[in-house]
């Protein structure tokens, strides 16, 4: 009945109230209580006695006795497997399309007195279906499976001490990725496609994870002396340490490395490798009658190592001249004035902004630019302008070209050296972008861009030597979204 104000209210004997008024409340109790649900399955099966007769008669061609479901015990007398439980019910409906789907497959479990299995896929659910078929007084119940549960408790205890470590593999990686990025960048070593599921069959998860965090302990104690230092005498105090860590780093990433690629080729121990070059080894003889005396190896070993010294520094001397004639070639190249020569236009490129408002109308039909709130072009100190203008050219004909499948690149990381001696990357932590994601999307017509893809230069926290350049490709729209250019985008270590 309905009230004054036009709320519904029930009658107060309930065998009154409306059908629609008690479906919800009957179906949450039967979920709650068996002898309530066997009840109306019971009433459920007596008012469709046309489909009853049908599902007998069908279990009766398949010389399947029908039983009338004993509900004493609140549960039904055994299991069907679930395919074939659905095939029989589909079998039914192809001769009596009368009938619900459903009902069908209700009334199916009503008259064999059996429940489906549950859905299970492969292997397990073909071995559970053997398991439920087997008769209470099989062997295997006494011999065989005792053991064979024994050994699966076991395989399951190994794989969740696995399970742990792979997690906490995923998270070390992330977490070296995002606060050693410049350091990384430096000694020139991609960890970007390393992960537990890119493990070879051959690796030892426990070892790799252990190498693992050892090399971030390695790169938390290189990270501080990476830059040379302000003053002669701590920058001589600083050399020996850093080589001796970057020697180290370089040996750890190569020994893991091989256990993420993709050719899965193991590493050689380093037990296996030699000291000695190839072409000082001496020659072996069939008996081995030339091998080295033990004075004769030290003397050669200690040859070695002074060569081997005075070669890292004539490195580190020659890194400092191409990093001082790196700055000085950016500075000569930015106090030159670049024109750019248009159909009717000369464009002079003293700033970034200029790049910027150049690539915008030449290539209005190629670059789409969305820049989010993080980026900074109007101001940006960056000394080489044109090499921006190079970089957003390479995005609005190279790239662009590939995206079309009009080229084909099998490198872009070697494509935009050549154009602007910059550098590519494809990937970016997820969880960084997640973080911080403010720095990583850009918004156009509503649709959010995540700017994983970017091209850049430099990895110190001069913006006058460091830019990134973060896009993304609209397939629909066949345009390259740029969404952020700045010094880089925020990581946990920026």
């Amino acid at each position: 009945m309905t009230t004054k104000t036009g709320q519904v209210q029930f009658p107060k004997e309930p065998a009154k109230a409306p059908p629609t008024f008690l479906t919800k409340p009957v179906f949450k109790t039967t979920i709650r209580s068996d002898k309530l649900t066997g009840a109306v399955l019971k009433v459920w099966a007596e008012s469709h006695s046309a489909l009853r007769d049908v599902v007998v008669k069908h279990l009766g061609n398949l010389a399947m006795t029908a039983v009338d479901p004993d509900f004493s015990g609140n549960q039904f007398q055994g299991v069907l497997s679930s395919v074939a439980w659905r095939h029989e019910t589909d079998k039914i409906l192809e001769h009596h399309d009368e009938f619900d789907k459903n009902d069908i497959a209700l009334m199916l479990c009503y008259v064999s007195g059996k429940r489906p299995t549950k859905e299970k896929d492969g292997v397990l659910s073909q071995s559970l279906e053997y398991l439920e078929s087997l008769p209470p007084n099989a062997p295997e119940w006494g011999e065989t499976l005792p053991s064979f549960v024994e050994e699966v408790k076991a395989i399951i205890k190994a794989k969740k001490a696995q399970y742990k470590q792979a997690n906490d593999l995923d998270a070390l990686i992330i977490e070296v990725k995002d606060v050693f990025s410049s350091e990384l960048e430096f000694l020139e070593k991609d960890i970007a496609s390393w992960s537990a599921a890119h493990l070879s069959p051959d690796a030892d998860l426990s070892t790799v994870l252990r190498d693992t965090q050892k090399m971030q302990s390695l790169l938390t104690e290189y990270q501080p002396i990476l830059k040379p230092a302000p003053v002669l005498k701590e920058e001589r105090e600083r050399r020996p340490k850093r080589t001796r860590l970057e020697n180290r780093l370089l040996s750890l990433i190569d020994r893991i490395d091989p256990f993420m690629s993709e050719s899965r080729t193991p590493p050689i121990e380093a037990e296996q490798q030699s000291d000695v070059p190839a072409e000082e080894q001496p020659a072996q003889t069939p008996n081995d009658q030339r091998a080295f005396s033990e004075k004769d190896y030290s003397a050669l070993k200690a040859k070695q190592e002074k060569e081997i010294k005075s070669l890292q520094r004539e490195l580190r001397t020659t890194e400092k001249m191409v990093e001082m004639w790196r700055v000085a070639y950016i500075d000569a190249r930015a106090s030159k004035e670049v024109a750019i020569e248009g159909e009717d236009e000369v464009l002079s490129i003293d700033r970034v902004n200029d790049a910027v408002e150049l690539a915008k109308k030449r290539f209005d039909d190629k670059l789409l630019f969305q820049l989010n709130g993080k980026s900074r072009v109007e101001d940006n100190p960056f000394k080489d302008p044109k090499a921006v203008w190079d970089a957003l050219q390479w995005l609005a004909t190279t790239y662009y070209e590939s995206r079309l499948g009009e080229i084909k690149l099998t490198n872009l990381d070697v494509s935009v050296r050549k154009a602007c001696k910059w550098w590519y990357k494809r990937r970016q932590s997820k969880r960084t972008m997640k973080k911080y994601e403010e720095w990583y999307t850009t918004k156009v017509d509503n649709r959010v861009y995540w700017l994983e893809r970017h091209i850049g230069t430099g990895s110190n926290k001069d913006a006058r030597y460091t830019i990134r350049v973060a896009f993304d490709w609209d397939e629909s729209k066949k345009r390259v979204v740029i969404g952020f250019i700045g010094q880089h985008q925020q990581t946990d270590a920026t």
